[in-house]
């Protein structure tokens, strides 16, 4: 099975327009602990909080048929981080995940030989989530 993600209803795997590149990273989730004095009177870690974000790395290859039509969609990637709050859902066909990111700094589009000669560009959709 192919690998699906889906960042706010869009599908960035398609294939067509958004195809996933290697080195997808969903991030790891880091524990903050807090020492107090147990009971027994030695020292014991107690898990306080998960609530920083995580990044998640989405590397992206963008294909399209005309240079308007690849800036059109990075630019529907950009209207999904402007919009706030959305969902990455990621299914490598043993269940899907789903990652609740909150924010994102815009992706740019770069107007390399690569874009303006072949209507490709690569980019690297950088996402903060929530903890699971």
């Amino acid at each position: 099975m192919a690998v699906t993600l889906t960042y706010g209803g869009l599908n960035i795997n398609s294939g067509t327009t958004y195809s996933l590149l290697d080195g997808f990273d969903p991030g790891e989730n880091a524990k903050s602990w807090d020492e107090a004095r147990s009971y027994a009177g030695t020292v014991a870690q107690y898990n306080v909080t998960q609530a920083h974000l995580i990044e998640v790395h989405v590397p992206l290859l963008i294909v399209s048929d005309s240079i308007t039509n690849l800036r059109a969609a990075v630019a529907a990637i950009n209207t999904l981080i402007d919009a706030g709050a959305q969902s990455l859902v990621f299914n490598d066909g043993s269940g899907a995940i789903t990652y609740d990111c909150v924010q994102s700094p815009r992706v740019y589009f770069r107007p390399d030989s690569l874009a303006v000669n072949k209507f490709k560009t690569i980019v690297d959709l950088v996402l903060y989530r929530t903890p699971e």
